[in-house]
């Protein structure tokens, strides 16, 4: 299975300055709006969305996934997608990269958080002894 993506629409909205809130809501979601067959391949439909709590953005990256492999690979994508509404894995993995992506870039253009969750480090733990013990084990 190859996969491409291509963005027809991308766009972000800063509604407020995130000035010193530190407690901010980021929720994202993939739609896939359609899936249509072209001659020997699929045309997957998306948009992916970033909503900010309190009301601090908007981003919406719209765009289409060109599927491309075996026939019968390709009409089992169909069959699954008008059955249970499920695309394949790698599938949503490309659209989610390529779409998390964008809104990290959209985030920094404007200046608000990254729709990404970012890594948090966890603080040393102590020894019996009192000592500081590193969070890792090499």
């Amino acid at each position: 299975m190859n996969i491409s993506i291509s963005l027809s629409h991308i766009s972000g909205e800063k509604l407020m300055e995130v000035g010193g809130a530190s407690n901010i809501q980021i929720t994202t979601n993939i739609s896939v709006v359609k899936l249509t067959p072209i001659d020997d391949s699929l045309e997957c439909s998306f948009i992916f969305t970033v909503n900010y709590n309190p009301a601090v953005a908007n981003l919406t990256i719209k765009g289409v996934a060109r599927v491309t492999g075996e026939r019968r690979e390709l009409e089992d994508i169909k069959k699954s997608f008008e059955g249970k509404r499920m695309l394949p894995s790698p599938l949503l993995q490309t659209i989610a990269n390529v779409s998390f992506i964008e809104g990290v870039i959209l985030a920094r253009s404007l200046n608000i958080p990254p729709p990404l969750p970012l890594p948090t480090i966890p603080q040393p733990s102590e020894s019996k002894d009192g000592a500081p013990r590193p969070s890792y084990i090499a």
